[in-house]
């Protein structure tokens, strides 16, 4: 549609076509278009939803800057990330913020980094002044495992007024448990708990600091179980549970409290229970249960016949209880020593349950080809096996390749439309017309990934590679350290010139510079420099003191930083990476 065309439309049906669009894309399609337009954006349109995940930090400056005082008070969602993308946006974001009480109308607050965020305690308590805020997505990484911490992060959330959704997603480097808050809630209905197990003996304080809970999303473990007597949750309607060396009984004891249930999924490890105990579990105590999500896998410890086990498991879901009352089918995979059953609607897994050729269903009526059909993922082994004819994979959205692939490959593979991220293992020129042929029939690939044995050298007929959608190249794990000429060579190639997130090793710190000036639609480069890793080697083996050591190494990596400032624009945000102190982030 033209911009003449645009113009004929009245304002109410414009109103309703902007709430289409991404806060930041609406503004860069329409603003400046004339004063009708930047009058329709600045004074009439009231529902802006801001995504930052893909974000130029140039763009994100100007949306702060121009045009974030004018439409503050109409952001109804706000979503803020911090990762090798966009280094540095949640501080940047509230550098730009004079005070959170001007968003008046925002209801769902989403917050992502993927480092330690120190400001963690400031952005919850500014969350209080948030008067409408009913969602909150917190996904945090790499937090310090300090339980007063989790405790001051689960009063401060459970204490906000008007909260109904809650995802909660604290990642630490070791195992650490939910924190029960300390606060009682009347609002929070859904719960959404990641990474963090909760305690078993210690679910029905979570409930009661929660009455009103609808829905709940945890891990349980259910060793801690000491104490623990089971009382009737009534509000609960949806429960997605993940559960680890569970005894049966256990299960059943848990799950009779809950009568309301309507919509189950359950994630059970190393336990088996068949259909005959779950019909048991439905029958007597989920009489409203109407959706159901099993996945169930058990590894056999003693000699016991693995394909008897697997037949008299799947026997005990060939009811008419499963089969013609629900209609709800189950599959049963063998791989090794291990079976894996899960309910037949649930997403078909390849890292997981690997293309096995043994498997058996409950639905006589299922169509086996459908089944592979909506395989997501494959991974680098998939094509180092023979590979049963009748599979064929059409809606793969990651793609792990080990060159030379197997003969079967371009046969069981049939369409790349939706890949999104290409992992190839040990690329050599040899194989580059097939890597392009590859490319040119995966329209929407995003992610181009190469992996390869530390001995080889990169092979760069790949910069060479022709493809329009790529905009994320990762050669970090190749352990090469690309030298002056081939950073050149890559600025200038055809990936290169539209690359927009780059991870890269390389030999000399003055490339860097050269890569950030000269791949102009770079927005963040992840950059491992072989001139710093060689001097900190040199201090290790001239320096007995560690202390003294250590105190050196981050004064060198200091320098390095440092000297990047001084010869890059003001605008780029330059970084160590927490986990990989050798690794530097620009932000461009």
């Amino acid at each position: 549609m033209s911009k003449m065309s645009l113009e004929l439309l009245p304002n109410e049906i414009l109103l309703n076509l902007f709430v289409y669009f991404n806060g930041s894309d609406l503004l860069h399609t329409f603003y400046g278009l004339n004063t009708r337009f930047n009058f329709l954006l600045y004074n009439q349109y009231r529902n802006y939803c801001f995504n930052f995940k893909s974000i130029s930090k140039h763009n994100f400056i100007i949306i702060c800057q121009q045009h974030l005082p004018f439409i503050v008070d109409r952001i109804i969602s706000l979503n803020l990330i911090d990762s090798i993308e966009t280094p540095e946006q949640i501080n940047l974001f509230f550098s730009y913020t004079s005070s959170v009480n001007q968003f008046i109308r925002l209801r769902s607050f989403s917050v992502t980094s993927f480092s330690f965020h120190g400001s963690l305690m400031k952005i919850l308590d500014r969350c209080h002044y948030l008067y409408n805020l009913t969602h909150l997505n917190f996904h945090f990484y790499a937090i310090p495992q300090n339980k007063s911490n989790f405790q001051s992060i689960v009063d401060n959330i459970w204490s906000l007024p008007k909260l109904i959704q809650c995802n909660f997603h604290l990642c630490t480097k070791r195992k650490i448990f939910f924190t029960i808050p300390k606060k009682i809630s009347l609002s929070i209905k859904n719960v959404c708990i990641y990474k963090n197990e909760l305690k078993l003996n210690e679910i029905n304080q979570l409930f009661d600091v929660t009455p009103c809970l609808k829905s709940l999303s945890v891990s349980i473990d259910f060793s801690f179980n000491f104490g623990y007597m089971p009382f009737t949750v009534l509000s609960l309607f949806h429960l997605n549970l993940h559960v680890y060396n569970e005894p049966d009984t256990l299960i059943m004891k848990f799950l009779q409290s809950m009568p309301n249930l309507y919509h189950l999924k359950i994630n059970l490890r190393n336990s088996l229970i068949d259909g005959y105990q779950w019909k048991q579990i439905i029958s007597n105590y989920l009489p409203n249960l109407k959706i159901f999500r099993l996945e169930m896998e058990g590894s056999l410890i003693f000699d016991q016949n693995i394909q008897e086990l697997a037949d008299e498991l799947i026997k005990s879901f060939q009811t008419s209880f499963w089969i013609n009352e629900h209609q709800w089918f189950v599959r049963c995979f063998i791989q090794r020593k291990t079976i894996y059953l899960s309910i037949l609607s649930n997403t078909f897994d390849y890292d997981r349950y690997k293309l096995s050729r043994s498997f058996t269903l409950n639905d006589p009526y299922c169509d086996h080809h459908e089944l592979y059909n909506g395989i997501p993922s494959i991974g680098e082994t998939l094509f180092d096996q023979p590979i049963p004819p009748h599979i064929r994979v059409s809606d793969i959205e990651y793609l792990g390749i080990n060159l030379p692939t197997n003969d079967q490959f371009w046969s069981s593979l049939s369409n790349f439309n939706r890949l999104k991220t290409l992992t190839i293992l040990s690329h050599v020129d040899n194989f580059q017309s097939k890597i392009q042929a590859l490319l040119d029939r995966a329209p929407n690939l995003y992610c181009l990934n190469i992996y390869q044995n530390v001995s080889l050298p990169l092979q760069t007929s790949l910069f060479q590679s022709r493809h329009t959608s790529i905009r994320q190249l990762n050669l970090r794990e190749c352990h090469y350290h690309l030298n002056e000429e081939e950073c050149i060579r890559l600025c200038h190639s055809p990936l290169g010139i539209q690359c927009e997130v780059l991870s890269i090793r390389i030999k000399n710190r003055e490339s860097i510079i050269y890569l950030v000036q000269n791949m102009i639609n770079l927005l963040s480069l992840y950059v491992q420099c072989e001139d710093e890793k060689y001097y900190h080697r040199l201090i290790l083996a001239n320096n007995d003191n560690n202390d003294k050591y250590v105190v050196k190494k981050i004064e060198d990596e200091d320098e390095l930083v440092r000297w990047l400032k001084d010869r890059l624009p003001s605008m780029c945000s330059i970084s160590r990476d927490v986990h990989f102190d050798n690794d530097i982030l620009i932000c461009i």
